[in-house]
This record gives structure tokens, C-alpha cells and sequence, in this order.
């Protein structure tokens, strides 16, 4: 063969066999273009199931035809939680709906006197009658006979042994209930009338309140409406059928009363305010040792003239008042009431 014809042979053959790996990788393309359907991807096969115990396959790559051609497709990205937003934290800028008070400094009933108020030259009192009530819870078995006392509200505890000692000698027809006698607690009011002979030998003293004097706790001594109304009731007491649950409370039949008579020591603590013209217009009680000498000494007070505070002049001033010495009473027991509520305490 001739030499000069073998190069052009050799780039014919090589040309053909380039155009042949070129044709294997497109499709073939008519001469007259015909629009193809459009094909939907098949659905992947679903995977095969797992035996128990053994991990899962690696997610396989998805294919899908693209033109006839198979093309890889990465799996698709798991969609996000939404995860709620805090709020933001809130913003007070609008004025408080309660006023915000500060405590006071200074005691506010605290005056400054030139002059100090003072006490009468002599303190007037006279002989008085006074009423008032006692409670007293008692345990009374199905006999009748008492087993315990509590004091419950005492006006006159310079009496309270003499009392308890009254009280274990009474008998009693017993609480009742469909099923017959019971025991429970007796609520008894004790009404007395006690005659109080003036105090004598009395000492007493009379401190301006300034505005560095601490402010005391009063003495809780509220009427008896508002003392009963805060009972709780409707409860056993160590013990015993509830006195709301019984058909007839107990009743006392005998009652010796031993607490006849007072003759000792008494004290009491006020604050009391003294107007410009020398008279007592409030007083706050702080301490007694009978809370029945409270009414007494109110009244007995209101008829003193005190020498009013001064300060350019003369001026209203607070200022605690202090009263000892000795006194009697002579206290009689009027009536007994059976009352239907436990005096249980609130």
C-alpha cells in the first residue's frame, strides 16, 4: 500500500471510532424533531424490611430519568420544628395601680413639746358596777361529769383559779345524740356582774411620745360580737363529738361559784392623747392586768384634767400613761348560757 495513503487512513479510522463513543452516549437524533410526552418518575421501590435486631441500611441514592438519562438525586433534607419565640420580657413603664407607700421614719404620733404634758395633781376615782361575760369550754363526759376546762376568753384572770375551781364542781346533764348521751365540749358564756371598789395607793406616769418612741403592739381585747363571730367551730377538741353534731348541748345543773371576790395588785398601760385644753380625747390600750379595769379606766380618766403639752403655746400630744396599785372586786354570777358553738380558736 502506499506510504503517502496511510496517514489518511489512520485519522479516517480514528475519526469513526470517536464518532461511535460519541453516538453511544446521546440518543439519536432524527432528522424531523418529534415532541416527546413528558414522563412522570416512577415512585422508588419501598425498602426492604428490617429483621428485627439488625440496624437499617444505609438510605440508598433515588434515581430519577431525566431525559433518558439516569441522573442522581441526594435525598431530601428533613423539614425543621418550629420552635416557639419566647416573648420578650415585659416592660413596666405605666404608673402602679397601689400606691407604694414607704414606712414612716418617725413615729407619727410623735411630738416635739417645749413642755411635756402632765398628770393632774391628784387622780379622782369612784366606785363602779360593771357587766360583763366570760367563756369558758368545759369536757363533760356521758355522765355528766366534768374531765377539763379552757379558758377562753377571761376579762378578770386575777380570777382564773378560782374560777377552775368552781368549774370542777359543777355537774352537768350531758350532750345528747340519737344514740343517747355523749361526750363533748361545753361552750359556756358566764355572765358576771362585778363591783369595782376604787383603786388606792395608785402610781402613775405620764411620757410624752416623741418621734424616735417605738410604736407598741396594742392589746387585742375587741367586743364580744366581734371576739365570737372569729371562732372557727365545727370541731372536736381533743376528743369527744363535735357540739355542732349533738341534739342538746350539755347543761349545767349545780354551780358553785368560788371566784366571789378580788382583793390584790392591778396595772395598766396606755397611750392617750391629750388635746390643747387638757382633756383626754383617745386612749389606746397597751397593757392590763383585768381587761375589765379597761372600760373602768377609760371613764375615769375622761373626768381628768391634764396639763396640756406645750410648744408656743399650748398643743394636742400623744403620751403613754401608766397605772399601778391596789383594788377589789366583788363579782357575782348572774346567768350561765349553754351556747351551740364550739369556741374553738380561729
Amino acid at each position: 500500500m502506499n506510504r503517502r495513503i496511510l496517514p489518511h487512513l489512520a485519522l479516517a479510522v480514528g475519526l469513526t471510532l470517536a464518532g461511535t463513543a460519541v453516538r453511544a452516549q446521546q440518543p439519536d437524533v432524527s432528522p424531523t424533531p418529534v415532541p416527546t410526552p413528558s414522563v412522570e418518575a416512577a415512585p422508588p421501590p419501598a425498602p426492604p424490611a428490617v429483621p428485627p435486631g439488625q440496624p437499617a441500611a444505609p438510605a440508598a441514592i433515588q434515581t430519577a430519568p431525566l431525559s433518558g438519562i439516569a441522573a442522581p438525586v441526594a435525598p431530601m433534607p428533613a423539614s425543621p420544628v418550629a420552635t416557639p419565640t419566647p416573648a420578650p420580657p415585659a416592660r413596666i413603664t405605666d404608673p402602679a395601680v397601689v400606691a407604694i407607700l414607704q414606712a414612716p421614719a418617725e413615729n407619727p404620733f410623735g411630738t416635739v413639746a417645749q413642755v411635756p404634758a402632765a398628770l393632774p395633781p391628784k387622780l379622782s376615782f369612784v366606785d363602779a358596777t360593771v357587766a360583763a361575760n366570760e367563756y369558758v369550754s368545759v369536757r363533760v363526759d356521758p355522765t355528766g361529769r366534768p374531765m377539763a376546762f379552757r379558758p377562753e376568753r377571761d376579762p378578770i384572770p386575777s380570777l382564773s383559779a378560782e374560777v377552775q375551781k368552781s368549774l370542777a364542781r359543777w355537774t352537768f346533764e350531758p350532750a345528747r345524740s340519737a344514740a343517747g348521751p355523749v361526750e363533748t365540749w361545753a361552750a359556756l358564756r358566764l355572765d358576771l356582774q362585778v363591783e369595782i371598789d376604787a383603786p388606792r395607793s395608785v402610781q402613775s406616769s405620764l411620757v410624752l411620745v416623741t418621734p424616735s418612741t417605738a410604736i407598741p403592739h396594742p392589746l387585742s381585747w375587741p367586743s364580744d360580737e366581734v371576739w365570737l363571730e372569729s371562732r372557727k367551730g365545727g370541731a372536736s377538741v381533743e376528743g369527744g363529738v363535735p357540739l355542732e353534731s349533738v341534739d342538746t348541748p350539755p347543761m349545767p345543773r349545780k354551780t358553785p361559784w368560788n371566784a366571789g371576790s378580788y382583793k390584790g395588785p392591778f396595772s395598766a398601760k396606755f397611750w392617750v392623747r391629750v388635746k390643747s385644753n387638757g382633756l383626754v380625747e383617745k386612749a389606746i390600750p397597751l397593757e392590763a392586768s383585768d381587761p375589765i379595769l379597761l372600760a373602768y379606766l377609760r371613764r375615769a380618766m375622761s373626768s381628768w384634767t391634764f396639763r396640756p403639752a406645750q410648744a408656743n403655746g399650748s398643743i394636742d400630744s400623744w403620751n403613754e400613761l401608766s397605772l399601778s396599785g391596789q383594788i377589789s372586786y366583788s363579782v357575782d354570777l348572774k346567768q350561765i348560757v349553754s351556747l351551740r358553738k364550739s369556741l374553738a380558736g380561729s
